[in-house]
């Protein structure tokens, strides 16, 4: 029997596991690099205002996105510690 040939655009099922699986990948590392820009936005905050924001924004049950960005902005300013105080 001769192998069938398909059009260029689709592929095997193994190579589609494995461009999905790196697809995957290189999209979390585009979220997480977007996340970290947006959360350099917050620079100008001072740490304790930023502080206040996350704890008011958990408290109001805003946004998981933007909560996740406060998150992401208290972790380059080294503050994880002083989140739940």
């Amino acid at each position: 029997m001769s192998q069938r040939t398909y059009p260029q655009w689709f592929k095997p099922l193994a190579e589609q596991v494995q461009s999905s699986s790196s697809n995957d990948a290189s999209v979390q590392l585009m979220a997480a690099r977007r996340l970290s820009d947006k959360a350099s936005l917050l620079r100008p905050l001072q740490d304790e205002h930023l502080l206040e924001v996350y704890r008011e924004a958990k408290k109001m049950n805003l946004s998981s996105e933007f909560i996740e960005l406060l998150e992401e902005a208290i972790a380059m300013r080294h503050l994880e510690h002083f989140q739940e105080a």
